[in-house]
């Protein structure tokens, strides 16, 4: 028997990548109801696997899928899996056999930007920080910093370098990779795509459109902000069943201490573009046969 079929436990994981659209998705996918989502969209659990640490017990795991067990599909979404290594995809392995694993990309340079401003809005780096700053730091860095939490926010670089990371998984699961860039100007056949994989019917899809959660926004005070984060993460099973509520304290609090968050303006240092370029060159021909909906332009370019 199975770990799957012994009670409620994921059968589908989006495992990547941060800062492209993984939160949205999860929301659209949580709305059909055939697909259960875990009570909390980013679960963390199998992340300990990553920096070397032991895991929770699965007890703690089965009970974030509480009243999904008759779902088709079971749902979590951690992006940071997408950085975990073998240690990681083995204990997903162990525990869960071979789930789906969806994982949403976007144009590096793009993500590079909001990765660094989300940063900037969780109090992991200073609001001084230009991205220059920012780039020479992150720049450095390879796969061993990703097993080094305290490194965390500054991957940015390496964590836009998906072939770095997609074969790892497409070697051990089923795997489809969604263009962020398609799901916000295509949302409808991306989700029929995807239901055709999922073994779902589209019909549930229709209409949806693509809602814009988690936004990086600057704060005001930075006291406050560390407050909001706190409350935002002890109550997220609650928002997540009542999106409109977590809409409107969302909005009171930008207007209370919230201010625009400014384009990360400044130009990327030129030995990152190459990265970046060989990197997609590799992604292309990886994503031949893995792609859920189609190519995304910059990859063509």
């Amino acid at each position: 028997m199975s770990a799957i079929s012994k009670g409620a436990l994921p059968n589908l994981l989006l495992a990547g990548f941060p800062k492209t659209g993984t939160t949205s998705l999860f929301s659209l996918l949580a709305r059909h109801p055939e697909i259960g989502g875990s009570r909390v969209k980013e679960t963390e659990y199998f992340l300990p696997a990553r920096y070397g640490q032991s895991m929770s017990p699965v007890s703690d795991y089965r009970g974030l899928f509480a009243g999904t067990e008759q779902s088709l599909l079971r749902m979590e979404a951690t992006p940071a899996y997408a950085y975990g290594g073998p240690p990681l995809l083995d204990a997903v392995e162990s525990l869960l056999g071979k789930p789906k694993v969806l994982f949403t990309i976007r144009e590096p340079i793009a993500r590079l930007r909001s990765y660094y401003r989300a940063q900037q809005a969780r109090l992991r780096i200073p609001v001084e920080m230009t991205l220059a700053e920012y780039v020479s730091l992150s720049a450095p860095l390879g796969r061993e910093a990703l097993g080094d939490q305290s490194q965390d926010p500054y991957i940015g670089v390496i964590g836009g370098m998906y072939s770095e990371f997609i074969p790892e998984w497409s070697n051990r699961f089923d795997v489809r990779v969604v263009a962020f860039e398609e799901l916000t100007s295509n949302t409808s056949e991306v989700l029929a795509a995807l239901a055709q994989w999922l073994g779902v019917d589209p019909e549930p899809f229709v209409g949806l459109a693509l809602p814009h959660d988690n936004p990086s926004v600057l704060y005001r005070r930075k006291r406050l902000q560390r407050v909001a984060l706190a409350i935002n993460s002890s109550l997220e099973p609650i928002l997540r069943k009542h999106p409109s509520i977590k809409t409107k304290a969302r909005a009171a609090y930008y207007r209370v201490n919230g201010r625009p968050m400014p384009k990360a303006e400044g130009e990327i240092d030129s030995e990152v573009l190459v990265r970046f370029k060989e990197s997609n060159i590799l992604l292309a021909e990886q994503l031949s046969e893995l792609v859920a909906y189609k190519m995304p332009p910059w990859l063509n370019q």
